[in-house]
C-alpha cells in the first residue's frame, strides 16, 4: 500500500471516506500486477500500515469482493484469479462500447477533447518506444495509466453520457485484463501498436465516424488476440 498517495489523496479531499481511498489503491495495485492474482491482502496489516482502523479496509475489502477483484477463503482475502468467461464478457463489452463511442466521437469532439488525446498518443509512442528498448525493465505502470486515460477519452468524446458513466463503472475489470498484456510484453505487441492512437486521433479530425469505429475495432482486436494467442490469462 502506498502510504504516501494515501496521505495525498486524504489531504486533497478531506471528505472522501476512507474506505473508498482503500479501495481505489488497492484497486490500483491489483491491475498493474503489484498484487498478483492469489495473492492474500491482509485487512490488519493494511489497517497498521495506514494508522487507521480495520473498519474501512474491511468495507473496501468486501467491495473488492463484490466487483470480482478478490475472493474470500478460509476467512482470508486474496486477490482473484483471471476468469476466463469474465474475461470473454469483458472483452464482448468493451467490442461494443469502444467502436460506437469512437463513430460518436468523430463526430462530437471538442477541440480541446482532440488536443488532449494527441498530447496522450504523443506520450503513448514514446512510452511504447521506451518499452521496447528496456524489455522486461520497464516499469509498465505509467504505460498503463496514460493507455487507460486514452481509451476513456475517446469514450467521453462520444458525448454520449450514459455510455461514459457505463465504461467508467467497469473501467478497471476491462484494464486489468488489458493490463497483463502490457505486463507481459509478448514479442513484437508494442511494436504493433505503438502507432495506433496517434492514427485513431488523426480518424476523428477528419470526422469519419465509420473509419474511427473499423480502426478502433481493429486495435481491439490485437490486444484480445495477443492475449489469446499466448494464453496469458492461464500465466497468472
Amino acid at each position: 500500500m502506498d502510504i504516501k498517495k494515501f496521505n495525498k489523496i486524504r489531504s486533497s479531499n478531506p471528505f472522501l471516506p476512507l474506505s473508498d481511498i482503500v479501495y481505489e489503491l488497492l484497486l490500483r495495485d491489483i491491475i498493474s500486477f503489484r498484487l498478483h492474482p492469489g495473492t492474500r491482502i491482509s485487512e490488519n496489516a493494511i489497517s497498521q500500515e495506514l494508522s487507521i482502523s480495520r473498519s474501512p479496509v474491511k468495507t473496501a475489502l468486501e467491495k473488492l469482493v463484490d466487483r470480482r477483484f478478490a475472493k474470500i477463503t478460509n476467512n482470508r482475502y486474496y486477490v482473484s484469479d483471471f476468469d476466463p468467461e469474465y474475461y470473454k464478457e469483458i472483452c464482448d463489452f468493451t467490442m461494443m462500447i469502444e467502436p460506437f463511442a469512437a463513430k460518436k466521437a468523430a463526430r462530437n469532439i471538442k477541440p480541446e477533447q482532440l488536443e488532449e488525446l494527441y498530447r496522450i498518443s504523443d506520450r503513448l509512442t514514446a512510452l511504447y518506444q521506451e518499452a521496447y528498448v528496456s524489455g522486461k525493465d520497464f516499469g509498465f505502470t505509467k504505460l498503463l495509466d496514460q493507455e487507460m486515460a486514452f481509451h476513456y477519452g475517446v469514450v467521453k468524446a462520444s458525448g454520449n453520457g450514459l455510455i461514459s458513466s457505463l465504461y467508467e463503472e467497469h473501467k478497471y475489470e476491462v484494464w486489468r485484463f488489458r493490463g497483463c498484456l502490457l505486463y507481459s510484453r509478448p514479442e513484437g505487441f508494442f511494436n504493433t501498436v505503438d502507432t495506433d492512437h496517434r492514427l485513431i486521433c488523426d480518424i476523428l479530425k477528419l470526422g469519419d465516424g465509420d473509419l474511427a469505429a473499423a480502426v478502433t475495432k481493429r486495435h481491439l482486436h490485437v490486444s484480445r488476440d495477443s492475449i489469446e494467442r499466448y494464453e496469458l490469462i492461464d500465466h497468472f
